[in-house]
């Protein structure tokens, strides 16, 4: 039975009245309702009442957040945090609440895509834009000296039909080196683990990096042969696992804990679509990263190669199948096999803008990130059109900014003024204003 009535009145710390309009969900901590005030709609989180001198504890821990001089105090770090407004006041002063942001409807849980209920399913490109979407907000959040505590896969929420990312359950955030529980014991940092240390921007690290790990491979890192020697998987194998002696499935040198077939094939499948510098930063983040927070893989590492996994997708002329091309394998030459047909198939034109490189797909977007302004997806400069009046033909259309100078392969000059067009033709080169581009299919 929920612990609040339709209709009934609460006040904010600040005086304000909401009203309880409907229940919403329910979690581990407490309830979620939507509320009005003002005739604003928001979601009030209300948490159970404290049954022991530990969940007391951490209820007051929680209310210290809300303080002058806490977290909560202040604006987001970044506008995809779903940020607590403020505190509501339990009448009976039993327990509290606070005040956020409604989610949308059109967002859906990660837990959902892991278990393969997310519909529409989003594709590569989708999730690419997701994954730089959450290392930018956890970047903004570390950037202020507070750490999330908590990531998994119950926090993040993203928009499938876009990548677009909220991030709820920020009632976790503390600053650096604040003492804490762990709750989620499959994506706390061994150190965590052990009980050696508090939480930090670098257990983040390591959370961030298994949530990653889960969207793309849809496995846990650390799950693999040994996980299927053992009768029971209690909570003495779990600290094992992730906490004392935890040992990557994909581990390039040690195969005590690999992924194994007949058992992990989805795992290995998935593994095996990525790139080599995806691979590589996976291994160091559950490599060295385990046993050395300072080599853990960053947000900027994470933002910056799933741009050039997003970059290098392309689609099989066969069968249609998405795939990423590795630059760094050049034993076909300018060909690739597919992965589901086996078919080796010429890339599509590209785009080279100095060392970075994207396949002119039809969700091709070029951002600052790519032409002067690394790290920069707010501001678009560029993205393939469609021809208005042959479907079949493309473009890069000028959808930043400034006119861009086209320079055929004759030497001709070429003004193009935003809102036009370049055809997709081999060695095209495109000056952008600080930066070059140039158009190869070979």
């Amino acid at each position: 039975m929920p612990m609040l009535k339709i209709g009934q009145r609460l006040n904010t710390r600040e005086g304000t009245v909401v009203q309880v309009e409907r229940f919403l969900a329910s979690g581990g901590q407490g309830e979620v309702y939507e509320v009005t005030s003002a005739r604003q709609h928001y979601a009030l989180k209300w948490y159970f009442y404290p049954t022991t001198s530990e969940q007391t504890t951490q209820l007051e821990e929680m209310k210290k957040a809300f303080a002058i001089d806490g977290p909560f105090s202040q604006a987001p770090p970044d506008s995809r945090f779903l940020w607590p407004i403020t505190m509501v006041n339990d009448p009976r002063n039993r327990t509290f609440g606070y005040l956020m942001p409604l989610l949308p409807r059109e967002y859906q849980g990660l837990e959902r895509l892991v278990l393969g209920k997310m519909r529409p399913v989003p594709n590569f490109h989708t999730l690419c834009t997701a994954a730089i979407q959450l290392a930018q907000s956890f970047k903004n959040l570390h950037a202020r000296g507070l750490c999330y505590k908590d990531i998994n896969l119950g926090g993040p929420f993203i928009n499938p039909k876009t990548g677009e990312v909220i991030i709820c359950d920020c009632d976790n955030v503390r600053y650096n080196k604040t003492p804490g529980n762990i709750i989620f014991i499959f994506f706390a940092a061994p150190e965590l683990i052990r009980g050696e240390g508090n939480c930090t921007s670098k257990t983040d690290w390591h959370s961030l990096a298994v949530l990653l790990f889960y969207m793309f491979i849809r496995h846990h890192p650390l799950e693999g042969k040994r996980q299927l020697q053992i009768n029971v998987f209690n909570e003495v194998a779990q600290r094992e696992f992730y906490g004392n002696k935890p040992i990557f499935l994909f581990d390039a040198n040690n195969q005590s804990n690999a992924a194994t077939k007949g058992f992990h094939d989805s795992a290995i499948r998935n593994w095996n679509l990525y790139p080599k510098f995806l691979k590589r930063l996976f291994r160091r983040a559950f490599g060295v990263g385990l046993h050395n927070p300072d080599e853990r893989v960053k947000e900027s590492e994470w933002i910056g190669a799933f741009s050039t996994l997003r970059d290098s997708l392309y689609y099989c002329k066969k069968c249609n199948s998405p795939n990423f091309y590795d630059f760094e394998d050049h034993s076909n030459g300018n060909h690739q096999y597919c992965w589901r047909c086996q078919s080796l198939a010429d890339l599509p034109m590209r785009l080279e803008i100095g060392d970075r490189t994207l396949l002119c797909t039809h969700h091709m977007k070029v951002y600052a990130h790519h032409t002067h302004s690394r790290l920069n997806f707010d501001d678009e400069i560029a993205r393939m059109s469609q021809h208005p009046h042959d479907p079949s033909r493309w473009g890069i259309k000028n959808t930043g900014s400034s006119d861009w100078t086209l320079r055929t392969l004759d030497g001709k000059s070429v003004q193009v003024p935003v809102g036009r067009s370049v055809p997709l033709k081999h060695g095209l080169t495109i000056h952008f204003g600080s930066t070059e581009g140039r158009l190869l299919s070979k």
